[in-house]
């Protein structure tokens, strides 16, 4: 298979750095900036660099594009990567409106060909842990889901707040928040299924001149309830996803790896809070230790979901079976991703 990745910027290096560890030849990079994607393709020793998308697509002829260009250009390279017969793997938001995400999902269908957002926290290994409880039964029937996004997103060093180049989000429903909205939304479908209805509130705290830095949603799905929360503002940064079931508890942190649960026990109850703080001590004594071993062995911490997710994706492409995303999954985490975004409050 030939791949090629299209943009050149921080999260393309990601893409990359995952491409190489699973053994997966890339043919050539693309970037409108003609100096970043000669740079990356001499760095990562990909034999052609391009400034044209179409041009690309002509002289390569890629089997897989990745599109990880910011938001406004994924409907335009998804598009011309489909119509050129190719699969598609595109960062998120795959699209800003309902009618572009079902434009796109149809003209996969019509190509024969794959069209996978990268929801990479997915698979995470503490969320698979998690996953794999919930499809066993060994969580029970799932109740709610937490899940917390603080990051400063804002500050130095931040696309968001680069003084030499534009916010990439600006103008976009959702402003900043639009960067992380998607990562909630699929963690709460993963677990909970199809959105049934969704509150939500916007704010603004901090002093960067942000439209929003704090974000709020109440989700009731099919299977449960959802609190979803992104902060600008809180700190220090993590990223924490709490499943509540019927038999245990469980919470990720998707910065370390981290996985603690809480769980019905045999022994007297009072004793239970005693024997699961233990057991909650314990696991992040671990995960110190193995996040610190993984970063001195140059392995990810933050992104070994999307090293997990590209892998699995280049094998089931390779043997002919499903993509590990289903174009409904996809399509659901975006309701949930434009239901949210529909309650922005017009400034």
């Amino acid at each position: 298979m030939r791949t090629a990745v299209i943009g050149a910027g921080y999260i393309a290096r990601e893409h990359l750095a995952a491409l190489r560890e699973i053994g997966v030849e890339v043919a050539a990079i693309c970037d409108r900036s003609a100096a970043l994607a000669e740079a990356l393709a001499e760095e990562h020793g990909v034999p052609q660099w391009f400034d044209d998308a179409e041009r690309m697509l002509r002289a390569v002829a890629p089997d897989v594009v990745h599109v990880a260009t910011p938001p406004r250009s994924h409907v335009a390279l998804a598009r011309a990567a489909l119509e050129a017969g190719a699969h598609v793997f595109v960062e998120k938001p795959i699209a800003l409106t309902p009618s572009e995400l079902r434009e796109l999902q149809e003209l996969a269908v019509a190509r024969g060909r794959w069209l996978v957002e990268d929801h990479n926290y997915r698979f995470n290994p503490a969320i698979q842990r998690i996953a794999e409880w919930a499809d066993s039964g060994a969580l029970g029937a799932p109740v709610h889901v937490d899940v917390l996004f603080a990051v400063d997103a804002l500050g130095p060093g931040s696309r968001h707040a680069d003084p030499n180049a534009p916010d990439p989000f600006s103008g976009l429903p959702g402003g900043p928040v639009l960067d992380f909205i998607t990562h909630l939304a699929y963690l709460a479908c993963a677990f909970l299924g199809e959105h049934r209805e969704v509150a939500t509130q916007w704010g603004q705290r901090g002093a960067s001149g942000a439209r929003w830095d704090e974000f709020r949603a109440l989700v009731r799905a099919e299977r449960g309830t959802a609190a979803l929360a992104f902060s600008a503002n809180a700190q220090p940064d993590t990223f924490s996803v709490t499943v509540h079931g019927t038999r245990l508890r469980a919470r990720a942190s998707l910065f370390e790896p981290l996985l603690a649960v809480e769980r019905l026990r045999g022994g007297p109850r009072p004793l239970l809070p005693v024997r699961n703080g233990l057991a909650v001590a314990a696991a992040h004594a671990h995960a110190s230790v193995a996040g610190l071993w993984r970063k001195l062995a140059g392995k990810p911490v933050t992104y070994a979901g999307l090293w997990e997710l590209l892998r699995r994706f280049y094998a089931a492409l390779a043997a002919g079976a499903k993509p590990p995303i289903a174009p409904a999954e996809i399509a659901a985490a975006n309701r949930l991703v434009f239901a949210m975004l529909d309650q922005e409050p017009r400034r």
